[in-house]
C-alpha cells in the first residue's frame, strides 16, 4: 500500500506512520463543486481512504471550467454521485460514501459522529454557518475555504483550539449583500489554489502537525499574485464556541439562494416523490422529462430541478419567497 504514497512518506511531516494514520481517517466534504471536487481529489491521492461526500445540486455545463472530476457526459447529473464514482476509479480500495441531499442539522448529526474533520466546498455562508454549528458541537475540527472573481480564503478551525467561523464572522450578512460567483465571475485556478491549500491544511489537521495554526486566515488573489495573513483571536462572547448555543442546527431555512442563479426549496416535511406522476401532470404546464433519475420541468421562463426527496432547485427568479410560491403552486398543489 505504501508504495502508492513513497514520494509522500519520505516527507518528515508525513513518514511511514503518519500514512498509515491518514489510511485510517475519515473526512467528510461539504459540497462537491469546484472546491470540492479539488479537495477531495488531493485528499485522495494523498491517502485519505475514507470519504463522505454531501451535495445536494447537479452538474452543469458552466461547472466544468472550474471543477475537477466531471466531464460533459456528465451534465444533468448529481454532482455527489459523479463525484464518488469518479473517485472510485482513482482508488478501487477507497471507501467513498455520497449523500445528494442538502447538508441540513438532521444530516449534520448523522455525519459529524462518523467522521474526523470537514473540508469546505460550500456555495453559500447560510450552510457554512450550520457546519461550524456541528462542528463545535460535536468538537470536530474543520477548514473554512471560500472563492470568488480572482481570490479566495481559507482558516482553519479546531474547537477549543482557537477561534471559529463565527468569531471570524459574527452574524450573517443580508440578503444580495454578497456578490455570487454568477455575478463577480470566477477564475478557473482559484478553486484549484484554495483548494491545494485547503488539503494540506486538512492533513496538518489530521497529523496533528505542529506547524498547524487554527484561526489563521490566509488570502490569496491569485491573479495579483498577493497574499495576507491575518490572525484571528476567540471572540470572548462567540455565541457558537463561547456560549455553545448552535441556533443553526435549530432552524432549517425552506428557501436558500445557491451560488449562481438557483434557489433550493426544502420540503416542510420529509416526502417521497413520485416523480414520474409529477412529470405526467406538470407536461400540461410546460417541458417536463424525467432524467437521471431527477425531474427537470420548464414553465414561463423558469426552470426547476426536482429531486425524490422533494427538494427543487429553482432557476429563473431571483425572489426566494417567489420561488417558494412556485414550489407550491407546482410541485406540492
Amino acid at each position: 500500500m505504501l508504495d502508492r504514497y513513497a514520494r509522500q512518506v519520505i516527507l518528515p511531516q508525513i513518514g511511514v506512520e503518519g500514512q498509515k494514520r491518514l489510511s485510517e481517517k475519515r473526512v467528510l466534504v461539504a459540497g462537491c463543486g469546484a472546491l470540492g471536487t479539488h479537495t477531495a481529489e488531493a485528499l485522495l491521492r494523498a491517502g485519505i481512504k475514507n470519504l463522505i461526500l454531501v451535495d445536494r445540486d447537479i452538474v452543469e455545463i458552466h461547472n466544468l471550467h472550474r471543477v475537477s472530476l466531471y466531464t460533459p457526459q456528465d451534465v444533468g447529473r448529481p454532482k455527489a454521485e459523479v463525484a464518488a464514482e469518479k473517485l472510485i476509479a482513482i482508488d478501487p480500495e477507497a471507501n467513498i460514501e455520497f449523500h445528494v441531499a442538502h447538508f441540513a442539522p438532521k444530516l449534520a448529526a448523522e455525519l459529524l459522529p462518523k467522521v474526523d474533520m470537514v473540508v469546505d466546498g460550500l456555495d453559500n455562508l447560510e450552510t457554512r454557518y450550520l457546519v461550524n454549528d456541528a462542528c463545535v458541537k460535536h468538537e470536530k475540527p474543520w477548514v473554512y475555504t471560500a472563492v470568488l472573481s480572482t481570490y479566495g480564503m481559507t482558516m482553519p478551525i479546531v474547537p477549543e483550539k482557537g477561534p471559529c467561523f463565527r468569531c471570524l464572522f459574527p452574524n450573517p450578512p443580508g440578503p444580495g449583500t454578497i456578490p455570487t460567483c454568477a455575478e463577480a465571475g470566477i477564475l478557473g485556478p482559484v478553486p484549484m489554489a484554495l483548494a491545494a491549500i485547503q488539503a494540506a491544511t486538512a492533513l496538518a489537521v489530521l497529523l496533528e502537525s505542529p506547524d498547524l495554526r487554527p484561526g489563521e486566515l490566509l488570502y490569496l488573489d491569485l491573479w495579483g499574485k498577493k497574499t495576507q495573513t491575518v490572525h484571528v483571536e476567540r471572540a470572548s462572547n462567540c455565541p457558537t464556541c463561547v456560549a455553545r448555543e448552535f441556533e443553526f442546527l435549530q432552524r432549517a431555512a425552506p428557501a436558500v439562494t445557491l451560488c449562481g442563479d438557483a434557489v433550493q426549496i426544502l420540503p416542510k416535511e420529509k416526502i417521497s416523490l413520485d416523480l414520474v406522476a409529477l412529470a405526467r401532470r406538470l407536461r400540461d404546464l410546460g417541458r417536463a422529462e424525467i432524467k437521471n433519475g431527477l425531474l427537470f420541468f420548464e414553465s414561463g421562463g423558469v426552470s426547476f430541478t426536482v429531486f425524490p426527496d422533494g427538494r427543487a432547485l429553482i432557476k429563473g427568479v431571483a425572489d426566494p419567497n417567489r420561488a417558494q410560491a412556485l414550489y407550491e403552486q407546482f410541485i406540492t398543489r
